[in-house]
């Protein structure tokens, strides 16, 4: 009998005891596949003559690279989560928080085909901003907060609160 042949992106060990190679393997291709698919929709050139291959390659090199933390927040990602994610039905509110921690794939410039891996928090924050951008709003709505402006606005909703304002 001829040796098992070995998986061609192994699991990391970072990962080892919070999910399993199948479901790596499984998230792996359907991360590819779905970046591909959404990359040639848009028309992004680096996607026209690209392949699951290419892109799986690409994936598991970001998570092989920086998997572990969030690079953003520093988070520790929460692998286990992987394809956890109930499809089946509408989820009640508060589903979707449970996952803020989940990695998943972003690229890293929406124009340049090269990948992080963060949370799907910051992704979703981030959306179609580029690393510089999407700190330079963090700092702007951080500044902003601590504004005598913006503080007197909140204390005056606060107040407001129990007389027909935000609750």
């Amino acid at each position: 009998m001829p040796p098992a042949k070995s998986p061609r992106y192994p699991l990391p060990g970072f990962l080892k005891g919070r999910c399993t190679p199948a479901v790596y393997s499984k998230w792996l291709d359907n991360k590819a596949d779905t970046l591909l698919k959404r990359d040639k929709k848009r028309r992004k050139p680096y996607a026209a003559g690209a392949t699951d291959s290419l892109y799986k390659q690409l994936i598991h090199k970001a998570v092989l690279e920086n998997g572990q933390f969030d690079p953003f927040t520093g988070d520790k990602l929460a692998w286990e989560l992987i394809s956890q994610w109930d499809t089946s039905n509408d989820q009640p509110e508060g589903y979707k928080k449970k996952f803020a921690l989940m990695p998943t794939v972003d690229h890293m410039d929406p124009d340049i085909l090269e990948f992080e891996i963060c949370s799907w928090q910051t992704n979703d924050c981030k959306n179609d901003l580029n690393p510089m951008e999407f700190v330079a709003l963090c700092k702007r709505i951080a500044n902003y907060r601590r504004t005598a402006g913006y503080i007197r606005k909140w204390m005056s909703m606060k107040k407001n609160c129990g007389k027909g304002g935000i609750s």
